[in-house]
């Protein structure tokens, strides 16, 4: 698609907009040529001759560009090519296509334009608040939708981002609902999802210049009226620098500018301590002067050395022949030291095996307990949820207290009227009255007692069900666990009987008869060559652990034969029905083959076997896919490589963590129908291993289910004791229960016989009228427990929830710790093996040390021996030099010598001591602290450097900085003079950097008696043109690969609108357009 306005601009040599762009450039290469005829469209206070250069050069661009127009394609990638929106404000469902470069959004008012802009600039990752139409995101989603969703489709052709990965679209998908809960997609052009993480989708952007957050790309509604009728100048600058993005580079060149502060503070601190190095520096070089040597003591050392080196020629000669007599000593020792250590060795490889087999039963038995630790959350989340509503109820029981003791209160105080009514009729009548009354009040007493026992009773009663409800729970859940482990049990003794009969026999495990049928088969003719089986025999298992999973999945070909032709299989087939075996026959191909297996870190069924036999791994892979199957141990871990849908890879095994031996098949990479279960193969392994090893493995599952089974006894045993005890105690509390609700009748009786006689007594009397109202208010405190009463009711079944929560969780922590325990056990087992090899160890250890040792005594003594016997003659020569050889005194040994030595030299470290030090020590002091000083007067040397480099980078960025800001402003200047004289206004932008002003000036006619006007003087249709001329403007310093309008028309008349329409689609034609 072509601009139709451009391409007429280009075909007419006479076009008015060429002639208006040739005249602004003669313009100003004439304001450059003859100063004293300024440039009526250059008029910012500042400008300078840079300006003036950069705005003619543009100007002359900008001609050629008109005269020339290149030919209008789209942008290889960021335009928008789709937007999908569902639950999103006021829209359910909603897809609107784009084109790559005008877009008209129509519609009445309030139908939802403006909310398609919304959701672009929400799914390409700007916030709520950007968009000034809501709070949070969970304020887009429609009314009455819990859940939103909003979808974009980017253009991403040539050099687009990541092309062999999205391929020719990018789409960018943002889910968000009410319970805060958002997220992002980012998906291939086939619907493939490639990331969900945020990074990938802001890389996008940034690859693709989505300045989504930029008021200048997406221009809404409300900063389309504000933008367009009430921005002040201000405004305007502040929409510009941060449109073209200038204020986001100021920002990192002023972080710049931090950094050399911190140099400069750092070189302060340099500078004190090269002055207090300098000082050290001075004091050691003084020392050293002062340094002066002592001879006359040394004369004497002199002396004593000619003695010393003659008794020490003696030493050596002796020395020699004793060293001699050691080395045969030191070689028969090492002899027997080695044969020990060879012993050592066998016994390290031995606790080696058990540390390895200890450790695999620790991580099963550690495995395990994930489940039950996963349940005991779950428990403990009702339980806090029991613990709520208890609270509440709690609270509705205080409230009927306080109720129930201001009724009591009216109750008193009307007995209290009543008994002073009853004394004056007492008085009246002789005390028959009162007689009677007595009488009443001592059954209603006692009828208050019995229903309190009653209520009482009833609670206990309410408790002990809920304690045998609870307690009966439990014990069915031990019961059960008890059958499990018992069927685990005669499982795993079955499974050790299988395996101790078929070692006897390893050809039973492969069926009956298997023995007979080898021996037919080797009497038999065959055409092609004699068939191969059992399969089991040729297999070898790399990896135990899946013994059971494997022996389960390939059955059929274990305990199968392979035959060589298709006659050889019928052959072979009649042979096994005559035989009255099982097995089954299988057709090996003689053509070739070709595997497709997974990438090298998936461990497959095929690289966990070695076969050796080409025949057995073609019927292995031809019948079960052996080489695209992959054993994965962790299930969750195996679920979620399938999902990913790996390539070459058909199926998945994975283990069963709570049933041992047990497991999974995995048949598709995604959802939950294709996990099936799978019972490992109980009986004696038909894969060629170690049989000793099973036994033993299986001897011991054996011993540690019969633990279990105890305890799981145990347990049931106590449950079954609790429940016999409650309901024991429910049958005494339902007799008594009987026995009071007949005494409470009787007691009824009797009160309803003496109210007929007080009321004959007693007719309109005052004692009558109060007698009712306590009856009346008694009535109501009847009410009152009986509400509390449900309540206590409510109360006692959320604690016995509450209880039973508490109970589980605590079953539940004692099989964590029984698990737990067992799993110590195990460990403890763990820890002996590698005490036991440590102990091994450290004993092998010690005897290979004392082995070197030995050789490094015996290579010691024997370069000792070589070593003195070849420098015996040097060191009589050397004493030669130092003098004739003298005659020692009997008792005057080289040590004794050695010794007063040592006094001579220990008077001259005294002597080297008053001066401070020795000679050695003074002059190594020298130079350290000389080479210390140099070395940190270097560094500082070296800040500086940085520091000053630091600091021209920064002049350098700044000065181009604030000549990219100038050839911008100079661009919107021109573009917007162009733009203005489209209604043959002069218009201009006048720049204050200074105070940060922007000045739209407008000339509303090309009359040269015309004055410029500020904007605020315009009309509404001349305020709005200017303002669109001036974001269009704008826009050319920008690098979206699109704009978006949302109502910039409000303002307009007839004729502006269609002037600004014309402008928007001929300066912007290059570029995707979004109008609303």
């Amino acid at each position: 698609m072509r601009s139709t306005k451009r391409a007429r601009i280009a075909n007419q040599p006479d076009n008015p907009e060429s002639a208006r762009l040739e005249e602004h450039a003669r313009s100003s290469k004439k304001q450059k040529t003859n100063a004293s005829e300024p440039d009526p469209t250059i008029d910012e206070p500042g400008t300078d001759s840079d300006e003036d250069a950069i705005y003619f050069e543009q100007s002359q661009r900008l001609v050629t560009s008109t005269l020339n127009p290149r030919e209008n394609e789209p942008a290889d990638y960021g335009t928008i090519e789709l937007i999908r929106l569902e639950n999103f404000m006021c829209h359910s469902c909603l897809e609107m296509k784009f084109g790559p470069f005008m877009n008209f959004v129509v519609g009445q008012n309030g139908s939802g334009k403006s909310a398609v802009l919304t959701a672009l600039t929400l799914c390409l990752g700007a916030k709520a608040a950007v968009t000034n139409r809501g709070g949070n995101i969970k304020s887009f989603i429609k009314e009455g939708e819990h859940m939103a969703a909003v979808e974009v489709h980017l253009r991403n052709r040539g050099d687009g981002f990541r092309k062999e990965v999205y391929g020719d679209t990018v789409i960018v998908q943002r889910t968000f609902n009410r319970d805060g809960v958002n997220s992002y997609k980012t998906k291939s052009k086939s619907g493939k999802t490639i990331s969900t993480s945020k990074k990938e989708l802001s890389d996008i952007i940034d690859y693709m210049s989505l300045q989504v957050d930029n008021p200048m790309t997406v221009l809404s509604q409300d900063l389309a009226r504000q933008f367009l009728s009430n921005s002040s100048d201000e405004d305007k600058y502040k929409f510009f620098m941060k449109g073209v993005q200038l204020d986001d580079l100021y920002a990192l060149y002023q972080n710049l500018k931090g950094q050399q502060s911190v140099i400069e503070s750092v070189l302060e601190s340099k500078d004190e301590d090269i002055r207090e190095l300098e000082e050290d520096k001075e004091k050691a070089e003084k020392r050293f002067r002062m340094l002066k040597e002592t001879e006359n003591l040394r004369h004497n050392v002199r002396d004593l050395l000619l003695k010393l080196a003659w008794a020490q020629v003696a030493d050596k000669e002796k020395l020699l022949d004793t060293i001699k007599n050691e080395i045969a000593g030191l070689e028969q020792a090492q002899l027997e030291l080695q044969k020990t250590s060879e012993d050592v060795e066998k016994d390290i490889k031995t606790w080696d095996q058990k540390v390895e087999e200890a450790q695999a039963a620790v991580r099963s038995s550690s495995e395990s307990n994930s489940p039950l630790n996963e349940k005991r959350k779950e428990l403990e989340e009702k339980l806090n949820t029991e613990a709520e509503k208890l609270a509440r109820v709690q609270q509705s029981e205080r409230t009927a207290d306080q109720q129930m003791k201001a009724i009591k209160a009216r109750i008193d105080k009307a007995k209290r009227d009543a008994e002073a009514e009853k004394e004056r009729l007492a008085d009246a009548e002789g005390g028959k009255h009162a007689s009677l009354l007595k009488e009443k009040e001592q059954l209603i007493e006692k009828k208050s007692q019995l229903s309190r026992e009653q209520s009482e009773l009833e609670t206990s009663l309410e408790t002990e069900a809920t304690t045998v409800s609870s307690t009966t729970a439990k014990a069915h859940a031990a019961i059960d666990a008890l059958k499990r482990k018992e069927r685990d049990l005669q499982t795993a003794k079955e499974t050790l009987q299988n395996l101790t009969s078929g070692h006897s026999n390893n050809l039973s495990v492969y069926g009956q008869n298997t023995q007979v049928l080898l021996k037919s088969i080797e009497k038999s003719k065959w055409k092609a060559r004699m068939p191969i089986g059992p399969v089991g025999l040729l297999v070898k298992l790399k990896y135990q652990n899946w013994s059971s999973i494997l022996e389960k999945q390939l059955s059929r070909v274990l305990s199968g034969f392979v035959a060589f032709s298709l006659e050889d299989k019928d052959q072979l087939m009649n042979l096994v029905h005559e035989n009255g075996c099982d097995h089954s026959v299988f057709y090996s191909s003689p053509n070739s083959f070709r595997l497709k297996e997974p990438a090298d870190g998936y461990l497959t069924i095929m690289r966990a076997l070695e076969i050796e036999n080409e025949d057995v791994r073609r019927t292995l892979v031809t019948t079960y896919n052996i080489e695209q199957t992959i054993l994965v141990e962790d299930h969750v871990e195996a679920r979620r490589t399938m999902e990913a849908c790996p390539e070459n890879v058909k199926g998945c095994y994975s283990l069963n963590r709570q049933r041992r031996g047990n497991g999974f098949s995995i048949r598709m990479g995604q959802g939950s129908g294709g996990v099936d279960p799978i019972i490992g193969h109980t009986g004696p392994s038909r894969i060629a291993t170690n049989v000793e090893e099973q036994i033993r493995v299986a001897q011991e599952n054996v011993n540690a289910l019969e633990g279990d089974l105890s305890n799981e006894q145990s347990k049931y045993n106590v449950l079954r004791h609790a429940v016999e005890i409650s309901k024991n105690k429910i049958q005494q509390y339902t007799t008594k229960k009987h026995t009071l609700r007949t005494d409470i009748q009787r007691i009824e009786d009797k009160l309803e016989e003496l109210v007929g006689k007080l009321q004959q007594n007693n007719t309109e009397t005052q004692l009558g009228k109060l007698e009712s109202a306590i009856e009346v208010h008694e009535d109501s405190y009847k009410k009152y427990v009986g509400q509390q009463q449900d309540i206590a009711n409510d109360k006692q079944r959320h604690i016995a929830m509450e209880n039973e929560l508490k109970s589980q969780i605590e079953t539940l922590r004692s099989q964590i710790n029984e698990s737990e325990s067992q799993t110590k056990v195990l460990q403890a087992a763990h820890s002996s093996a590698i005490q036991q090899r440590e102990r091994a160890v450290l004993k092998q250890s010690e005897l290979l040390q004392k082995l070197h040792q030995q050789k490094i005594s015996i290579s010691d003594r024997e370069a000792r021996m070589t070593e003195i016997e070849q420098g015996l003659p040097g060191m009589k020569k050397e004493a030669e030099e130092v003098g004739p050889r003298v005659n020692l005194r009997t008792k005057e040994t080289a040590a004794e010598m050695e010794s007063r030595l040592e006094q001579l030299n220990s008077q001259l470290e005294k002597r080297d001591a008053r001066i401070g030090a020795s000679t050695e020590q003074i002059a190594k002091d020298f130079a350290d602290k000389t080479e210390k000083y140099n070395e940190a007067g270097k560094e500082r040397e070296d800040l500086k450097n940085l520091h000053k480099a630091l600091n021209r980078a920064f002049e350098e960025r700044m000065e181009r900085w604030f000549y990219f800001r100038k050839h911008i402003s100079v661009q919107s200047r021109l573009q917007f003079h162009l733009l203005m004289s489209e209604r043959e206004f002069d218009g201009k932008l006048v720049f204050d950097h200074t105070n940060g002003i922007l000045q739209l000036k407008v000339q509303p006619t090309q009359q040269a008696t015309d004055t410029q006007r500020n904007a605020k003087t315009l009309s509404g249709g001349e305020k709005s043109f200017s303002q669109i001329c001036l974001l269009l403007a704008l826009w050319e310093a920008m690098g979206s690969p699109f704009r978006c309008l949302d109502e910039f028309d409000v303002f307009m008349d007839a004729v502006n609108r269609g002037v600004s329409m014309g402008l928007i689609v001929y300066s912007q034609s290059f570029k995707e357009i979004l109008s609303v």
